[in-house]
């Protein structure tokens, strides 16, 4: 009796691991091709995108998101610090070529 008991708990066990498979859905994303040619058209923070004059505020100070070189039309984007006056602050080029 013991024998057939667990011989029936094996069968349903079998059975039901055989029967209860998971339906994946299969989804499709649309994909825009500008994500991928223009990678440098926007600034990341914390795994979010976005584009040029966004603000954020970080502790006591504040990010723009604006052209590195001011100069070209379509420069590369990065987080530029606000000063008190809400000017942004661009990085200093060093005026000596170091060679390490």
């Amino acid at each position: 009796m013991r024998h057939l008991l667990i011989l029936c708990f094996y069968i349903s066990c079998l059975s039901y691991s055989l029967l209860s498979h998971a339906n994946t859905i299969k989804t499709h994303s649309v994909i825009d091709a500008n994500q991928f040619v223009n990678t440098d058209t926007s600034c990341w923070y914390d795994n979010k995108r976005y584009s040029e004059g966004a603000l954020i505020q970080i502790h006591s100070f504040t990010l723009i998101c604006g052209a590195k070189f001011v100069q070209h039309n379509n420069s590369q984007l990065i987080w530029l610090k606000l000063d008190k006056q809400g000017n942004a602050i661009y990085p200093t080029k060093s005026a000596t070529i170091t060679v390490n």
